[in-house]
C-alpha cells in the first residue's frame, strides 16, 4: 500500500489483502500482509509472511518471519521468531534460543568431524 505523503500513521484492515504496508501503528483483523512493517501492531485472526515491529499484539494468527522488540502472543503460530521479549501462547518452528542451540550444535558436530579426520589421517 503506497501513501503519497509516506507512511500513514494509523491503519486499520478488516478482511483484507495487502502486499506491504508501512505505519505507526496497524490493526489488522482477518487480513493478509505479505510485508508489514510498523511501530505498534496488532492482529487478530491475521496472517503475516514477514512482520518487523517494535510492540506487538498477536491473536489467533500466524506469522511466517517475525522481528520485534517485544511480542504478546495468544495462540500464534510462526515460522522463525526474533524477538528478546515474548509473552503468551506462540508455537515457533525457530526462535533465538533454538537458532543459538542449532548453531552450537552444529559447531560441536563439525569439530568432532575435524578431529575424527585429523586422527583418522594420522593412523595412516
Amino acid at each position: 500500500m503506497a501513501f503519497p505523503n509516506g507512511s500513514p500513521r494509523h491503519v486499520q484492515l478488516e478482511s483484507s489483502a495487502v502486499r506491504t504496508l508501512e505505519a505507526d501503528v496497524a490493526r489488522l483483523e482477518r487480513a493478509a500482509v505479505q510485508r508489514l512493517r510498523c511501530t505498534n501492531a496488532t492482529l487478530d485472526r491475521s496472517a503475516v509472511a514477514f512482520g518487523t515491529f517494535e510492540q506487538a499484539t498477536l491473536q489467533r494468527s500466524a506469522v511466517g518471519i517475525a522481528i520485534a522488540k517485544s511480542l504478546a502472543c495468544d495462540e500464534v503460530h510462526a515460522g522463525i521468531l526474533i524477538s528478546p521479549v515474548v509473552r503468551g501462547d506462540v508455537h515457533t518452528w525457530l526462535d533465538i534460543r533454538s537458532a543459538v542451540a542449532l548453531g552450537f550444535g552444529m559447531a560441536l558436530g563439525q569439530a568432532f568431524l575435524k578431529s575424527t579426520r585429523a586422527l583418522a589421517a594420522r593412523r595412516r
